[in-house]
């Protein structure tokens, strides 16, 4: 089940997990030095490792070829989540597989031949880890793979060789920003080869005090040690997390319940809403329904609507391109129906 429908394991902190596996064809040169008939050739194949003849296995997944899809389209696959920004972006075709619950895409000639990313809502790496080493196999026993005896899997970019392997979770932490531990932690992680990333990965700032955390090494460390390594300091997140949210609520109530309280009368009345604002204001509300401060929504009614709001999802779900101001005041509709109850 898609990450922004479903409710995981320590869903009340961590939104999503996401394993992802870089694979390259041996026979072919690195995607970005591939001409168009290379990559063309390239995908085919590619696809037909994965999908094969099976009229059943063509019905639980969906295949998208980047460039028949306008700019709207391509960036609602961005915001959900389901494809990187690189690969929305013009390219030698560019492709990608979405299992009908997007929980499972296969990305085609981005940096990689193949990146294969599997998405479960909450703390479940495991899980996103079994689903992306199943559906690694068939290009593995079909395919020529780029493997070292030396250094495991070649990747176009030198940190990703190895395992292939990044790990990430997205976490929600309204408490260790309020109490200002954020950059401490941030700092800490980083000499620990963790990357702390925005919502939306490598490049962007962190929307609604969520934070994306990522094993940096790949190399020298099995699967299994790199999800270990990660869930242990996940771990220890999401106890600091809940400390400051206690912490918080305990020593400036009246101060937290009014946050809380004035954000969510704001998303019941809302008439124009960016998504920045939005974002804001929801991480408010995520945190008073963790302090038991707002009652009747689950976190995954909260997700759903959070992986609704991006403008190119807003003008998609509206069938029409729309201007800053009538995005705006979509989303703020989208917003009302759910709150104003």
């Amino acid at each position: 089940m898609s990450w922004y429908i479903d409710q995981g394991p320590e869903s009340d902190v961590i939104i999503s997990s996401r394993i992802r596996l870089a694979r390259n064809l041996s026979q072919y040169s690195f995607p970005h030095r591939m001409d168009a008939r290379q990559a063309a050739k390239a995908a085919d194949e590619i696809t037909q490792a994965f999908l094969g003849d099976d009229p059943q296995r063509h019905h639980e997944y969906l295949t998208i070829d980047l460039e028949s899809l306008g700019e709207i389209d391509r960036l609602a696959l961005v915001e959900k989540h389901l494809v990187s920004e690189d690969l929305a972006k013009p390219g030698k075709h560019h492709r990608v597989i979405i299992s009908r619950d997007e929980s499972l895409s296969i990305m085609i000639n981005e940096e990689d031949h193949i990146r294969i990313q599997a998405m479960k809502a909450g703390l479940d790496l495991e899980g996103c880890y079994t689903l992306a080493a199943d559906a690694s196999q068939p290009f593995e026993e079909k395919l020529g793979v780029a493997y070292s005896e030396t250094y495991g899997f070649l990747t176009a970019c030198p940190t990703n060789t190895g395992t292939g392997m990044r790990a990430s979770a997205m976490a929600h932490l309204p408490g260790l920003v309020m109490t200002g531990k954020i950059r401490t932690i941030v700092d800490s992680l980083g000499k620990m080869s963790f990357a702390v990333r925005g919502y939306y990965g490598e490049g962007s700032k962190s929307q609604g005090n969520v934070f994306q955390i990522s094993n940096q090494l790949t190399l020298g460390l099995s699967e299994e040690d790199l999800i270990t390594d990660l869930k242990r300091i996940l771990g220890q997140m999401i106890e600091q997390e809940r400390k400051a949210r206690q912490a918080l609520f305990h020593s400036r109530r009246l101060f937290l319940e009014d946050k809380v309280m004035r954000s969510y009368g704001v998303l019941q009345q809302v008439r124009l809403i960016s998504a920045e604002e939005a974002l804001g204001l929801i991480s408010d509300l995520r945190l008073g329904l963790s302090l038991g401060l707002v009652k009747g929504y689950a976190e995954a009614d909260i997700n759903r609507l959070v992986a609704s709001l991006g403008p190119a999802s807003i003008q998609k779900s509206h069938g029409q391109p729309m201007n800053p101001e009538e995005r705006d005041a979509a989303r703020a509709e989208s917003i009302r129906s759910l709150f104003k109850k």
